[in-house]
């Protein structure tokens, strides 16, 4: 069982980290000119093909029953509200503000999972998830000199994005979802993902190729690190840690974003960054050092 945990934690951690690169990967694709409904639809379609390759190498059926594939259908389509309304949210907002609202979602799990299943958290756990919402408030660069002033419907848009990240977690620990191969599960989600950019890239009359071989690279690169093996990392959690603690450990998230900005794009390592980056730490220590873990 411990061993189990383990490898639970190490995939949460995985899963967190590699998902907070996309904006390396979808900034210079932005500053292209591309639209982001393009983007995703590449993202998610790359992923697809990718998956699909994998499962014919592994001669892995693509068949699912019709239960399992109503399933899959309304996964993707939280997936992709929870993409949708949070980019959405930073056109609306400033992207700092955004992520504090969307990084919401652990509490939204922690509050679900005790309403509809009775779970209560340990004293230590209520400890770490308030501690990484802190360090959540801090890498986001909200507290500076300026004041916030965000309308209603805008903080609406993006607390759902957080709400439907909260649900898809928790009908992947609590359905009989969790019996499906990993390799299937992942692509009916991608596909679907896939299909629902593609609809709203049609009716938006945004859908384009990549202008550069660079794009077409940065595409790939998007659909397979942040995309495909971070929700496989994902998968592998949920399970095994359950859904309050994987949704904790998403913290790492924005501390990946804010490392590769300083690394990578240049930016400055502040005093409220480096408290944030402690904050994130200390709660996943926190997480991690518990010695029961609740599903």
């Amino acid at each position: 069982m411990t061993n189990e945990r383990t490898k639970g934690y190490i995939a949460g951690l995985l899963s967190s980290a590699t998902f907070g690169l996309i904006p390396l990967f979808t900034v210079p694709l932005m500053r292209d000119g591309m639209q982001t409904e393009t983007i995703l639809i590449y993202r998610f379609g790359f992923a697809t093909l990718l998956v699909a390759l994998v499962m014919l190498q592994k001669r892995i059926s693509f068949r699912e029953t019709a239960k399992h594939l109503r399933i899959l259908f309304i996964m993707a389509s939280l997936y992709f509200c929870s993409a949708f309304f949070l980019i959405n949210g930073y056109h609306a907002m400033n992207s700092g503000v955004a992520t504090v609202i969307h990084f919401m979602y652990p509490l939204m799990v922690a509050l679900l999972m005790l309403l509809f299943f009775k779970q209560r958290m340990t004293p230590r756990g209520l400890a770490s998830l308030g501690i990484a919402f802190l360090g959540v408030v801090l890498l986001s660069g909200i507290l500076g000199g300026e004041g916030v002033q965000v309308s209603l419907p805008a903080i609406a848009l993006v607390a759902f994005s957080g709400f439907c990240y909260a649900v898809y977690i928790i009908v992947v620990n609590k359905t009989t979802i969790g019996t499906v191969p990993m390799w299937r599960l992942t692509f009916y989600l991608m596909l679907f993902s896939t299909l629902f950019f593609i609809g709203l890239s049609i009716g938006k009359q945004t859908l384009g190729l990549p202008p550069t071989p660079k794009a077409w690279g940065l595409l790939f690169l998007l659909a397979l690190v942040p995309t495909l093996i971070s929700n496989l990392f994902l998968i592998m959690a949920i399970p095994r840690i359950g859904s309050t603690a994987t949704a904790i450990m998403g913290v790492l998230e924005p501390l990946t974003a804010v490392v590769v900005g300083i690394t990578v794009l240049g930016e400055e390592l502040t005093l409220q960054s480096t408290l944030g980056i402690g904050a994130v730490l200390i709660a996943v220590a926190l997480l991690v050092s518990e010695k029961r873990t609740s599903k």
